[in-house]
């Protein structure tokens, strides 16, 4: 049986979901090819935090940490040059990824229709150096940076 022939008999929603994955993984790829094309560590000033004392940051924590924060679900790919996982979650959640020392990155969609914001930042050594958000339905935040 081939693709085509699968791709008939499923349903819209599997479709949907299908879709919207190959979106995420292909906003995915462009946004690491475009963050190691940056000489600029912080190019966009709009989605930068360099302030310490910012209320969202974890607790000055040591290494990089990817911090997402919703009230619904949310689910992803994380990580560095040399590794990318999938997480699924719901509401605020810390990803550890330890003493990363390169390009990272995250794209995260939520899994609700709804206009509820998701926040998604990179953060150093407890200090937040890269963030993004949406409020779109079913929104990706997509936010890479070089460290």
């Amino acid at each position: 049986m081939s693709f085509l022939d699968d791709w008939k008999e499923w349903g819209t929603a599997k479709k949907a979901i299908s879709i919207i994955a190959v979106c995420c993984i292909g906003i995915f790829i462009i946004a690491m090819i475009g963050g190691g094309l940056s000489s600029d560590k912080n190019t966009s000033p709009s989605t930068t935090t360099d302030d310490s004392s910012d209320d969202t940051a974890v607790e000055q924590q040591k290494g990089v940490q990817v911090h997402i924060i919703t009230d619904g679900s949310w689910s992803g790919s994380i990580g560095d040059v040399g590794s990318q996982s999938t997480y699924d979650g719901t509401g605020e959640d810390t990803i550890d990824l330890g003493d990363a020392d390169s390009i990272v990155s995250a794209a995260i969609q939520k899994q609700s229709g709804d206009s509820s914001e998701l926040k998604v930042e990179i953060i150093k050594d407890g200090k937040v150096i890269k963030d993004a958000s949406t409020t779109g339905e079913y929104g990706v935040v997509t936010v890479s940076t070089t460290l």
